[in-house]
């Protein structure tokens, strides 16, 4: 515990615990979401029916414990089991046995699994987060283009742009750039449609559409087979962004998606609207361990579904009668999960030097990565420290060489929240009420307020202190008048991760008994 002038006693909250929550939360939901996506299998005449009953699904206690997991070389697993039913159409009869899924590893008191005999450790991932995102760049005749670019979760990435004639072009997954009157149509919408939403403020729109059938051919794998889909947080993003009311459960790119984007793009045109940050932190999102144990689950449950096809026809084949239990077999779960967590760049083997560095492990962030940068073709910027950073991300802590700046560590009171971003926690400077109030807050959220120093202001404006302080607004450090301030940090040193000199950690290893 740490004590600062006014704010009483300030107390180091578990560092670990975005491993636990990461975790906890894949086994409370993400099992049950994955399990909820296994479709019904039926046989090529549609005689019989393979189904899974989620409800009743229950992991069992481990067969080891931890210390014979390592002395062994095992793995620290619990057993994933789940009511089957096999369903003959014709007589309506039902089969319903208990089956083996495979086995889930664990993680134990230090926020790692125990693999093989080796403790490792998955560290969280910061990417794009999936939504619509605006920028203008000048060509090489000095003439600004305004481009707006759809990051996806899963499929491709299309990007819209205005050149310096007012023509209006799509390109999607980078390749040729096409008319949007062809995008769109091939999504869906009629011409009339486009005409209305557009012709009012724009006269081009790409020029002399080409219908070729080669190019309506990619643009149906891109669309219609893979469906470029947005997930919950792309969902919630770009209808915010776009100011649209599409439910929050339709997760795929949708031709009204597409219209909007590019009114918005033609705004932005003629200065209406605010250009985007890539590099802010309100832009991110994290991939934590929950999302990438979740993402794992789902692959091994696609791979047994191919298998329970291939048995299922092979039984009907041979003329043989199968159950549940031949049909299932735990190998899909199982590889899969070993070779994550033996191959998966964002599994790691924990460093275990020292307890300090234990706990930095677990708290590191990475741009690499699946989906993710690479050391050789990430700019500057983003390896710079940004202010968004404040808070969330230590400005210090960084690998070295090529990677500098693209992996770090979380600050010390930094969070996951719901939505996958970064929050950080403040207090609430208030004028009438002397309770004093916490707020964690994402970067999105903080930048709309005047945000004081841990050490420069009292919880109440009651108390008057320094007449002018240092605060940050947006993305400015200002010096206001303390009557001005929103928020403080609730600890001087919250954006720095907790890592001491050795030869401090040392001595206090020696006066703990460590």
């Amino acid at each position: 515990m740490f004590r600062g002038g006014n704010e009483g006693m300030s107390t180091i909250p578990g560092l670990n615990q975005i491993q636990f929550e990461g975790f906890c939360r894949f086994i409370d939901q993400g099992l049950t979401e994955e399990l909820y996506k296994f479709p019904k299998i039926e046989d090529t005449d549609q005689e019989i029916e393979f189904q899974l009953f989620v409800e009743t699904y229950q992991l069992v206690e481990p067969l080891i414990k931890e210390r014979d997991a390592v002395y062994e070389s095992l793995t620290y697993s619990s057993e994933l089991y789940v009511s089957a039913g096999f369903i003959w159409k014709t007589s309506r009869d039902m089969q319903e046995q208990t089956i083996f899924i495979g086995n889930i590893p664990l993680m134990n008191s230090l926020g790692t699994s125990i693999v093989n005999g080796l403790y490792r450790i998955v560290i969280n991932q910061i990417l794009q987060s999936p939504g619509i995102y605006y920028r203008s760049e000048l060509d090489h005749n000095g003439i600004s283009v305004y481009t707006g670019t759809l990051v996806s979760d899963w499929g491709g990435r299309l990007e819209l742009e205005i050149d310096r004639k007012a023509r209006i072009w799509a390109r999607v997954s980078r390749k040729q750039k096409i008319s949007i009157l062809v995008l769109s149509s091939a999504m869906g919408s009629n011409l009339r449609e486009i005409l209305e939403n557009f012709y009012q403020q724009f006269a081009c729109v790409g020029g002399d559409p080409v219908f070729s059938e080669s190019l309506c051919k990619e643009l149906q794998k891109k669309f219609f087979q893979q469906r470029c889909e947005l997930g919950r947080i792309g969902r919630r993003n770009i209808n915010r962004r776009l100011n649209l009311d599409i439910p929050q459960n339709n997760t795929f790119l949708l031709p009204q998606d597409i219209l909007a984007a590019v009114d918005h793009l033609i705004g932005m045109k003629f200065g209406m609207g605010i250009l985007d940050d890539m590099n802010h932190l309100k832009n991110k999102r994290i991939r934590s361990v929950a999302d990438l144990l979740q993402d794992q689950f789902g692959l091994a449950l696609i791979r047994l579904e191919n298998v329970v096809r291939g048995t299922i026809c092979g039984a009907i084949r041979h003329k043989l009668i199968p159950t549940p239990q031949n049909l299932v077999t735990s190998t899909p779960v199982t590889t899969t999960y070993e070779s994550f967590f033996g191959l998966h760049p964002l599994s790691q083997v924990l460093d275990q030097t020292n307890p300090l560095t234990q706990i930095v492990h677990g708290r590191k962030s990475s741009y690499l990565g699946p989906g993710g940068l690479t050391g050789r073709t990430a700019s500057f910027r983003i390896r710079d420290i940004h202010p968004s950073h404040y808070g969330r991300i230590c400005p210090i802590d960084t690998s070295e060489g090529i990677n500098v700046g693209l992996i770090g560590s979380l600050a010390i009171h930094a969070r996951i929240g719901h939505w996958g971003s970064l929050e950080s926690p403040f207090y609430e400077i208030s004028e009438r009420s002397k309770k004093v109030r916490m707020l964690y807050l994402s970067p999105s959220r903080d930048e709309y307020y005047m945000v004081a120093a841990g050490n420069s202001l009292a919880l109440n404006q009651g108390i008057q202190e320094e007449q002018v302080v240092p605060a940050r607004y947006r993305q400015e450090f200002l010096t206001i008048a303390w009557e001005r301030v929103h928020l403080r940090s609730i600890f001087p040193f919250q954006y720095f991760l907790l890592e001491l000199p050795s030869f401090l950690l040392s001595s206090i290893m020696m006066r703990i008994g460590l």
